[in-house]
């Protein structure tokens, strides 16, 4: 961000930095003696299009204690042999524990085609040819569905959600491309959020999904195979782990955060109105492990407990 991260703020310099020359309210906090501000993007003298919906170009400005964050690029996966790669370290059997994973991305396929967006795996090696022991969510294309799968050893447990048939929240009535991208904010990024409850023992009841905030629902599929150990070491975004020639996406994906148990709805819809990161990370003490966020030719790790970031191929963007 161009904000100085303390010190006086104009708001001539709020709406330069989001390109607006409308003004926002306001209101300074006199618990803290003016050192925090709150902006109030709901006020119906501001624009439409900068309400929360396009939140996610503010991405970093938050004056908490959280740790040191700026987020300056996003990624561009082309589709034909790009990925980014991560070693996991500490949340790795994922079948037996609560998370949750959040992360906005904009869709670039010129045809609704099937899309890897992100895949823990438990191979090491990119491009195994294993699909054993993998947890992954996945745009299926020829059916218009998000697929979200625990798969351990070869036995799959998994929901898949339509959405087409989830057309008042996505705005998609047709496949997901790069010209029918549904309710996105100015940028063209949707937020998608997943949650995994450990305890359930249906695929239906255990996984929910999140389009810019609101649930997801429905089920299109799902299977309830038996879920073992496996220790997912892995991280890929935007490309299968085990085949990244044939599993590529063609997306743009930012602020890719993982939390180590459950995301409530309200932490959920905090999470998108907001734009930061940072806020759900106090809001949510502890959990938050892991934001992969990009400069201008590296993915960046700000909570610590994964990633040795290698970008192969794409691009990073700046705002």
């Amino acid at each position: 961000m161009a904000l100085q991260s303390s010190g006086t703020i104009k708001m001539s310099e709020i709406n330069a930095e989001l390109g607006r020359s409308s003004t926002a309210t306001i209101s300074l906090d006199s618990a803290e003696s003016g050192t925090y501000a709150t902006i109030n993007t709901n006020s119906a003298s501001y624009p439409s299009d900068a309400r929360p919906a396009s939140m996610s170009e503010w991405y970093s400005y938050d004056h908490s204690a959280a740790p040191a964050y700026s987020n300056t690029h996003y990624y561009t996966n082309d589709g034909v042999n790009d990925y980014i790669k991560g070693t996991w370290e500490t949340y790795g059997y994922l079948h037996n524990t609560d998370w949750s994973v959040n992360f906005w991305i904009k869709m670039n396929a010129s045809t609704s085609t099937s899309q890897q967006l992100w895949d823990f795996n438990a191979n090491s090696t990119l491009n195994s040819g294993n699909t054993n022991n993998r947890v992954f969510m996945q745009y299926v294309g020829n059916t218009t569905r998000l697929l979200v799968r625990v798969r351990t050893n070869s036995t799959n447990f998994d929901r898949q959600i339509s959405l087409t048939g989830n057309s008042s929240i996505t705005g998609l009535t047709s496949g997901w491309t790069s010209s029918n991208r549904g309710n996105v904010n100015s940028d063209g990024f949707c937020m998608l959020t997943v949650t995994y409850d450990a305890s359930q023992t249906t695929g239906a009841a255990a996984i929910k999904m999140y389009w810019n905030g609101s649930e997801l629902t429905g089920t299109a599929a799902s299977t309830n195979g038996t879920r073992s150990s496996a220790l997912f070491a892995s991280l890929s975004l935007c490309a299968s782990q085990h085949s990244v020639t044939s599993g590529n996406a063609n997306v743009s994906i930012d602020e890719w955060a993982f939390y180590s148990d459950l995301l409530t709805a309200s932490e959920i819809s905090t999470l998108y109105n907001s734009g930061s990161i940072e806020t759900p990370a106090n809001l949510h003490t502890n959990n938050l492990q892991e934001v992969v966020s990009f400069g201008a030719s590296n993915a960046l790790n700000f909570y610590g407990t994964i990633y040795s970031g290698t970008i192969n191929g794409g691009t990073t963007t700046a705002y």
